[in-house]
């Protein structure tokens, strides 16, 4: 059974349901804290940043989402049939803050190594950059 903590008052329908338990019995709790995966928000800008570096590098958007998963996501190994078997990240599960990290790795190589600057919402040059590559997404 998923029991979630969503609002006030929750917590202590858990404890209680918890509490009631047959003690003969093992169980197993796992608590994770819900984060919000990625906003709209964030993936629209990840996109126009794309398409702002495919503008100036030449590079297609799709294969720089694909270069930049792999330079900072990285990938997982597993064994499948006695074959090991890569198993690229996807930027789909990060939440908020993790994609926020992955975003800011993404400017900084853009403005350090490209010479590219990739300005944020609140930038002063935002509203330019916005009206430029809004379409492209």
């Amino acid at each position: 059974m998923l029991l979630k903590i969503l609002k006030i008052g929750d917590k202590e329908k858990v404890i209680d349901y918890i509490g009631k338990l047959p003690d003969e019995k093992r169980y197993k709790v796992d608590i994770k804290l819900i984060r919000e995966v990625r906003s709209i928000d964030q993936n629209e800008l990840y996109w126009m940043w794309l398409t702002c570096i495919a503008d100036e590098t030449g590079n297609d958007k799709d294969t720089l989402h694909e270069h930049f998963k792999d330079k900072y996501l990285g990938s997982k190994e597993r064994i499948v049939f006695n074959t090991s078997v890569s198993i690229r990240h996807t930027t789909t599960k990060l939440d908020t803050k993790e994609f926020t990290a992955y975003l800011d790795r993404i400017q900084t190589f853009a403005n350090t190594e490209l010479g590219i600057v990739l300005p944020n919402p609140q930038d002063l040059i935002w509203t330019d950059f916005y009206s430029h590559y809004k379409d492209y997404i």
